[in-house]
């Protein structure tokens, strides 16, 4: 018998949390899961990969009224939930997944459906970036909410026990990976790079917000730059934080050495290309930019956020550095003192970019979603 399962997140655009949702319509088996991923916008940079892999609905159109989109959205964020869920959202589900905390698990959660088994999915650290309280009014919302799902599944290890410390409920709270394809990764790095860049090159990839970290990045580099360093950063991404990150450079007579590439299709390539992959965060769920940067044996500096040891498993994939402003200065700081160290870093990804593939991470969510 074919589940019927709904996975409910705001949009498909260019996050982590939302290309993993394209991975999981890509690889799951189709005889055993009907999946059906509604959003609420469309034509984003995932939504034509979804629709070719299973059902896709989304609250507005890309060619519909602009008005219209408008009273739609304005609507779902003020109807009751239980509205929300019957007239925009709609269908009947063996499981319904709401695969992003805040806005996606608040009306999942207090849907009122029943006759369905509810998974809400966790991205973020609920003590060290609780951003998803705001939509509920409080923690104290936020916990009731959590307390209508069957299961919570984290994206890593650190995350379940921030949860479990914040909230409780160990009984129900599980650790899923992200479903990473591994082989679409490494055949998109195989694309040349046209721009040229200064050695050693750092690269950066994920949404400009300001928890990526990326103001404290540009200090850094500007003190690197003072002590008399060469080298060049490349940022891929876009986000609102975009105008304050490029203002920054300018300030401190760093356009030379840091490039703010935008939003990229094809990310990996300049992920290949770089020496060192960084990821300045003060906070993470699980990287998806970091598992890709080890799957392309690409040497990682990142700060101590959850899910890094977890991606690097037992081999020494790069630095793991004290969150800190000092703590990545001095992770940069070694790399360029020491390059050679790149090539250990890099032995050790082969090992374990073994045990990141889309077989074995799809298979744990099949068995999961299967036995809820």
């Amino acid at each position: 018998m074919v589940k019927e399962v709904l996975v409910f997140i705001e949009s498909l655009d260019g996050g982590g949390a939302e290309a993993i949702i394209n991975n999981i319509a890509a690889a799951v088996d189709k005889s055993k899961f009907r999946l059906t991923v509604v959003t609420e916008t469309d034509g984003e940079r995932y939504t034509e990969e979804v629709r070719r892999n299973v059902l896709h609905r989304s609250f507005t159109k890309k060619d519909g009224s602009s008005l219209l989109n408008k009273a739609v959205i304005k609507y779902s964020l003020l109807a009751p939930e239980s509205l929300v869920r019957k007239t925009l959202i709609r269908g009947n589900y063996d499981i319904e997944i709401a695969f992003c905390e805040g806005y996606a698990t608040k009306i999942i959660g207090n849907s009122g459906k029943k006759n369905t088994k509810k998974i809400a999915w966790v991205h973020t650290d609920v003590i060290n970036h609780p951003w998803s309280e705001s939509v509920f009014g409080g923690a104290e919302n936020e916990k009731k909410c959590y307390e209508n799902f069957d299961a919570v599944v984290c994206v890593s290890e650190t995350m379940k026990e921030s949860f479990i410390k914040k909230y409780g409920m160990a009984e129900k709270v599980h650790v899923i990976y992200n479903v990473i394809n591994d082989a679409d990764i490494i055949n998109k790095s195989k694309e040349k790079v046209s721009l040229q860049f200064k050695r050693p090159l750092f690269a950066l990839a994920g949404r400009l917000t300001a928890v990526k970290g990326y103001d404290r990045l540009v200090r850094v580099c500007a003190r690197l730059r003072d002590m008399g360093y060469d080298f060049s950063v490349a940022i891929l991404g876009k986000g609102e934080e975009e105008e304050n990150i490029r203002k920054m450079i300018e300030e401190n007579g760093l356009s030379d050495r840091i490039s703010l590439l935008g939003f990229q299709e094809n990310p990996q390539k300049y992920i290949a290309a770089a020496d060192v992959f960084v990821c300045s965060s003060y906070a993470e769920g699980y990287s998806t930019a970091v598992s890709e940067a080890v799957i392309l044996g690409v040497p990682v500096i990142t700060t101590e956020c959850s899910g890094m040891r977890e991606i690097f498993g037992n081999e020494e994939c790069g630095i793991i550095c004290e969150n800190s402003e000092e703590g990545l200065l001095n992770a940069m700081k070694r790399v360029l003192d020491e390059p050679a160290m790149l090539e250990k870093f890099r032995a050790a990804e082969q090992i374990r970019a073994k045990e990141l593939n889309i077989s074995s991470r799809i298979k744990a969510f099949e068995s999961f979603i299967d036995n809820i």
